[in-house]
């Protein structure tokens, strides 16, 4: 299979809410609105497509982004309203850091840096 995109959709019960928290978390405005019901952002030409074994046995959608600098990330965060909790090192590695968090509408968020 080649892969060309892939598009990672966030369905959203109020969708101008949910706009303006990816909005600031991303740190940039959309790149696009192709309709007026979806918002678009480049993010970047390789992405990671995940299946993830829950923990509770249920589902949902979950997002996590491998950024550089977590701290930093985690500053610009806060300064825009919005809470990361202190992350924690991922057990098994030697330097992988997570911070986990929701967006407004309970998707799971996750922030992650090192290696």
């Amino acid at each position: 299979m080649k892969i060309n995109h892939l598009f990672l959709s966030i369905n959203a019960a109020d969708f101008a809410a949910q706009s303006e928290w990816w909005k600031n978390f991303i740190g940039r405005p959309w790149d696009r609105e192709p309709m007026p019901s979806c918002h678009e952002w480049d993010l970047t030409g390789r992405v990671l497509f995940e299946v993830l074994d829950s923990d509770d046995g249920q589902g949902g959608t979950t997002v996590t982004l491998h950024v550089p600098d977590l701290d930093a990330e985690t500053e610009r965060l806060g300064r825009a309203g919005i809470e990361v909790p202190e992350p924690v090192k991922v057990e098994g590695f030697d330097t992988l850091r997570y911070a986990e968090f929701a967006d407004p509408e309970g998707n799971t968020v996750g922030l992650l840096d090192g290696s």
